[in-house]
C-alpha cells in the first residue's frame, strides 16, 4: 500500500483484508472478485452481475465496488463506471477521509483509477506518458494489462481537469 496524493492510497487485496477495519478508510475496489470486491458486495453466485442499478457500482456506506473486470478490449471499461468511481474518491476525500484504491493485484485497475483521480483535479496535467512515468515513480507497482492502459491513454485527455472545473 502506497500514498500517492494526501490521504489517497493504492493497494490490492492483501493490503485492503489489513485495513478494511480501520474506520478512517473509505474504500473504492476496482474489481468484480475478491474480498470487498462486486460480487462479494452484492452476493451474487452468477458469473456475470446481476441487471439493476448496481451493476456497475455498488456502495455500502464508505465503501463502493466496481463491477470491474481485467479485459485486454478496453471496450469492456465503461466510461460511466470510471467516472462513479472517481466522483466516490472525490466525495470521499472532500468529505475528509483517507480512501484506498484497489483492485485484487494491485498494479492495474486500481491504480489506475487512481492516476485518473489525480489526473481529473488537476494533479497531472502532463501527456499520458509523462503522467503516466511520474505516476509510477509514486506507486511502484504500477503496471497496468493492456486493455486497461489502452482505455486510459483514449480517455486520457478527456478526464483532464474533469472533477475540477474545465472538462466536468
Amino acid at each position: 500500500m502506497e500514498k500517492v496524493l494526501n490521504n489517497l492510497w493504492v493497494g490490492g487485496d492483501t493490503d485492503y483484508l489489513k485495513i478494511k477495519s480501520r474506520p478512517e478508510f473509505s474504500f473504492l475496489r476496482c474489481c468484480k472478485d475478491g474480498p470487498g470486491g462486486h460480487k462479494e458486495t452484492l452476493g451474487y453466485n452468477t458469473r456475470g452481475a446481476p441487471k439493476g442499478p448496481e451493476y456497475l457500482a455498488a456502495v455500502r456506506g464508505h465503501r463502493m465496488a466496481l463491477n470491474y473486470i481485467d479485459n485486454d478490449d478496453p471496450n469492456y471499461i465503461p466510461e460511466e463506471m470510471i467516472k462513479k468511481g472517481l466522483r466516490f474518491i472525490d466525495a470521499e476525500l472532500s468529505a475528509g477521509r483517507k480512501v484506498f484504491v484497489g483492485c485484487n493485484a494491485g498494479h492495474s485497475r486500481g491504480p489506475t483509477m487512481a492516476m485518473l483521480y489525480m489526473r481529473s483535479v488537476g494533479e497531472l496535467p502532463y501527456n499520458f506518458a509523462q503522467g503516466q512515468r511520474i505516476f509510477h515513480g509514486l506507486y511502484s507497482h504500477y503496471d497496468p494489462d493492456i486493455g486497461v492502459h489502452t482505455f486510459a491513454k483514449q480517455h486520457w485527455g478527456m478526464f483532464e481537469n474533469w472533477i475540477r472545473g474545465t472538462n466536468g
